[in-house]
């Protein structure tokens, strides 16, 4: 009889799984690593060691991107991706796609449905040049994010931007912005059905 192996849940056990791998430490080979759930390069979280983590889990709820390559045997590896949680062991389901706002963007979505509920109602910012304009200045973050609900900056709530084109990757946290940056849909602009309202009044 043999005993079935557990397979470890959440960003924090597979990142450390991953490193294990990649390090030799068990029994799969080291060039296998990519091929094991581990948080996608550039997110959070994505520094822990096999040796464990060098941080205690958040006290909230917070975002990040797993990651995996999956032999396909024709044309290279195809890639998925899911969210996950550096506190709980919560994971969404997996999209695949080819990174770059394909799969991965979907799976960041998740995460942040987890750990900011409610998010897709935050108020954007709706130019390019406002996306590093509005952190700079202390009036305009304070209005910003005076409509973000009780406690959400603190626990690094994302800050959504109107997206410059169709499928605009969205961005991990970097450089001093302890936040996601996720790209939006512009909504349609009224316009044609504005002068359309016109035309019927004459």
């Amino acid at each position: 009889m043999t005993a079935t192996v557990t397979e470890l849940t959440g960003a924090r056990a597979r990142q450390t799984y991953y490193w294990r791998v990649r390090n030799a430490r068990t029994r799969q080979p080291p060039a296998s690593a990519e091929q094991a759930w581990h948080i996608q390069p550039g997110h959070p979280g994505g520094a822990y060691c096999d040796v464990g983590h060098e941080l205690d889990p958040p006290a909230h709820h917070a975002p990040t991107l797993l990651a995996r390559s999956r032999p396909t045997g024709r044309r290279g590896d195809e890639q998925e991706f899911r969210g996950g949680c550096l506190t709980c062991d919560w994971e969404g389901p997996v999209h695949r796609g080819s990174g770059y706002s394909d799969g991965d963007n979907q799976a960041v979505e998740d995460a942040h449905d987890h750990t900011f509920p409610g998010w897709r109602t935050l108020p954007p910012i709706t130019t390019v040049e406002d996306r590093w304009a509005v952190p700079q200045s202390r009036s305009r973050w304070a209005q910003l994010t005076s409509q973000y609900p009780a406690g959400w900056i603190g626990q690094g709530a994302p800050v959504l931007a109107w997206s410059r084109y169709r499928r605009e990757a969205h961005t991990p946290p970097h450089a001093g912005r302890p936040r996601y940056e996720l790209r939006i849909t512009r909504p349609p602009s009224n316009r044609g059905q504005r002068s359309a309202d016109q035309g019927a009044l004459f």
